[in-house]
């Protein structure tokens, strides 16, 4: 099991964990904006969400709306 770096609440992650299904449930999420990701990479704090959290996460940073604009 991995634990969430944001609530440290456990999750299944399927790209750690092993005997998780294939690919991780947060495939099948938005991408975080690069920008948001190389901030987190630089300040240490990059590391996998659990489910709650990313999506949360995705939410406040719009890349639910990038990702449907991109639809159109």
């Amino acid at each position: 099991m991995s634990a969430c770096i944001a609530c440290g609440n456990e999750f299944q992650c399927g790209m750690a964990d092993a005997g998780a299904p294939d690919p991780c449930w947060c495939t099948r999420l938005p991408v975080l904006p690069a920008e948001q990701l190389k901030a987190a990479a630089d300040s240490g704090t990059a590391g996998c969400y659990c489910p709650d959290c990313l999506r949360a996460l995705v939410a406040s940073s719009g890349a639910v709306a990038q990702r449907d604009a991109g639809k159109a």
